[in-house]
């Protein structure tokens, strides 16, 4: 049997036309309130205006509130960075809170006249400095060694050119007198300054949550986390000078910040490889060579 078209056509159409009376009365008295005369199109396009309306408020809803990142696969985005900015704003309060705690338990040790001594801060604390791993000569490295130093030679030699010489030993007498510095901390010193060792800088030991200070004003150039080092921030003084500070536990002061002498950049810690107990591992370099700290800051 073929489909009638024009006939289904027909009787949709008339099933639409259908007219019908919608009629309200009030429960107790039957009394007509209201009556209207509707189609079966006209009730068809109510609800479908109803429904478009509803979605595209849902829609405008979803788009103008924080309900989208509850969507999935829309507000991961969103709600990764704000979880990240969440993590560093937390980290940032912990790290002020820790420091507050030094400043509290200081005044308490001070109020109460129960002071830390010597014996207390290096009791079962050992710093280790672990030597060079020796790596075995190759013939080219040694060849490349051997005419590398006979043109350093023939460098050093030329007295026309005296900027050309390569200095390969530490500044061990520098004229800094002249520049103020503020000892990082107060505290027993561990290892020494020995640069034929590759310790350039001195240990200094002080009870946990400690916190180091700037030896002079100037601008953070390094605030990160490495593995031998732990927890290290270095800062740029005026005069090509930088100090170093390793170890610590935590760093209160992020790379391009300017701080000023005195004020707190670390806390004291035992992070990294080659570290056991709380100490700061201090350098002092000055046109990019390591200097004693000893001989120009009273510790």
């Amino acid at each position: 049997m073929a489909f009638d078209y024009k006939k289904t056509k027909q009787q949709v159409k008339a099933h639409l036309a259908k007219r019908f009376l919608f009629i309200l009365r009030e429960e107790d008295t039957f009394e007509e309130v209201a009556s209207y005369k509707l189609t079966l199109l006209n009730v068809y396009l109510l609800l479908s205006t109803v429904v478009f309306a509803v979605g595209f408020l849902l829609l405008l809803l979803l788009i103008a509130t924080p309900l989208k990142t509850f969507i999935p696969g829309y507000g991961n985005v969103r709600s990764t960075a704000e979880y990240i900015y969440l993590e560093k704003k937390i980290e940032s309060l912990e790290q002020e809170m820790a420091a507050r705690e030094v400043y509290i338990n200081s005044i308490k040790r001070v109020l109460t006249g129960n002071p830390q001594t010597s014996s207390d801060v290096t009791k079962d604390v050992s710093i280790r400095q672990e030597a060079a791993v020796p790596v075995p000569r190759i013939k080219e490295d040694s060849l490349l060694r051997v005419a590398y130093e006979d043109n350093k030679s023939a460098i050093i030699r030329q007295p026309s050119n005296p900027l050309r010489t390569v200095r390969s030993q530490p500044v061990t007498n520098v004229d800094l007198s002249e520049m103020r510095f503020l000892p990082p901390l107060r505290g027993t010193l561990g290892a020494s300054y020995k640069p034929e060792k590759d310790h350039f800088g001195i240990d200094i030991i002080a009870p946990e949550n400690t916190p180091i200070r700037a030896v002079m004003s100037g601008s953070i150039i390094q605030s990160d986390w490495t593995l031998e080092n732990g927890h290290t921030i270095s800062i740029q003084h005026s005069n090509n000078v930088i100090s170093v500070y390793k170890h610590n536990s935590a760093l209160l002061k992020k790379t391009g910040t300017h701080v000023k002498a005195g004020e707190a950049i670390a806390i004291i810690g035992n992070t990294g490889r080659l570290t056991e107990g709380p100490h700061l591992h201090f350098e002092l370099w000055y046109m990019g060579n390591p200097v004693n700290p000893l001989n120009y800051i009273d510790f």
